[in-house]
């Protein structure tokens, strides 16, 4: 591979290319016979990252892919067979880098991953235990939790500042008074012109929040009949699906904002809510066997972090006189075998 290509891959990897240097990287990252050394040259990249001598943080591991995702977006008038192209070649790209496993679960797939596009939305979707920081277009950072999707017009501009979300994500908006940046869910929409804040949507849950860590929100129900609410730091507001309560509150931020620095926090939450989350960090199934309704309501506080599943159990376990057993289940359809695990109280 000659001088001046490794010089255009540089200039790519530093989110510094034109359109015809991208298109040159593309037939670059294409011919087979440059794998050995596009992979020698991304190591020396990765390398020069400051944590790898140390522990690897995940936004450090998302810098090439956060360059791949984007880089496209500066060229709104993109055809979508060029974007095709794009998509199998940086999913190659991704092959080469051999980072670990939080990256590669992330690989940008057109049509089973990451990064997908129509006419209309892009679309960026995180895999169970992964998780995913990118920049959209007008420089909001969004961090994406495990089995989150979130969708932004394909012509996103500073009149037309929203995105479509289902799961959980923080937001740094990017500051611009005369443009509000939108946040649609199924429960509501957050409106926003420069802040930072968490949101969770998450379907299956029986309910959505909205944590305010900076500046000013005002959220505004799908129901149209309730007043917007405006928040202010360190509140959220909670809305109930089953009853259609909303309720605003004071909150400890960290509990709900720790997810983006690979810890989970939880504060007296019940053994119910401990054990949602705790699925959905590990992409594990937890039965919680309480016939007697005895156990669920029990309250929790720790921090989890590097822990595996079977060593925050045991902790629950001892904490609170229960007992928990493993299983493993395969299903041909869904890929690796899946972790099962049945807790319950000792009397069961």
């Amino acid at each position: 591979m000659k001088k001046d290509a490794a010089i255009l891959l540089l200039k790519y990897l530093e989110n510094k290319c034109s359109r015809d240097d991208l298109e040159s990287i593309i037939r670059l990252i294409g011919a087979k016979e440059n794998d050995g050394e596009l992979q020698t040259l991304l190591y020396e990249y990765w390398k020069n990252t400051p944590s790898f001598q140390h522990r690897i943080a995940e936004e450090e591991l998302n810098q090439i892919l956060d360059s791949v995702h984007h880089r496209i977006n500066i060229h709104e008038d993109r055809k979508r067979p060029f974007m095709k192209t794009i998509a199998y070649y940086t999913a190659r790209a991704a092959a080469v880098l051999f980072v670990p496993l939080l990256v590669v679960s992330a690989w940008v797939f057109l049509n089973d991953g990451v990064y997908q596009q129509n006419d209309q939305y892009i679309t960026l979707e995180t895999q169970p235990e992964s998780k995913l920081k990118t920049a959209l277009p007008d420089g909001t950072e969004v961090w994406l939790n495990a089995g989150t999707r979130v969708q932004y017009p394909a012509k996103f501009t500073k009149r037309n500042r929203e995105v479509i979300l289902t799961g959980e994500a923080y937001f740094h908006v990017s500051s611009d008074l005369r443009n509000p940046f939108y946040v649609r869910t199924n429960d509501g929409t957050i409106k926003v012109t420069g802040t930072k804040f968490n949101v969770s949507a998450f379907p299956d849950d029986n309910f959505s929040s909205v944590v305010l860590e900076e500046g000013k929100v005002s959220y505004i129900p799908a129901n149209k009949k309730d007043e917007p609410i405006t928040l202010q730091p360190e509140e959220q507001v909670v809305y109930l699906k089953g009853s259609g309560s909303l309720i605003k509150e004071k909150t400890d931020i960290e509990k709900y904002t720790s997810w983006t620095e690979g810890k989970l926090i939880f504060r007296d939450d019940p053994l119910s809510e401990v054990i949602i989350r705790l699925q959905r960090w590990y992409n594990a199934e937890i039965i919680l066997s309480d016939p007697g309704h005895l156990v669920g309501g029990l309250t929790f506080t720790m921090t989890v972090k590097n822990e595996t599943l079977p060593q925050v159990l045991e902790y629950l376990s001892q904490a609170a006189n229960l007992s928990f057993m493993q299983q493993h289940i395969s299903d041909q359809n869904s890929g690796p075998e899946k972790a099962r695990y049945i807790l319950s109280g000792s009397n069961n």
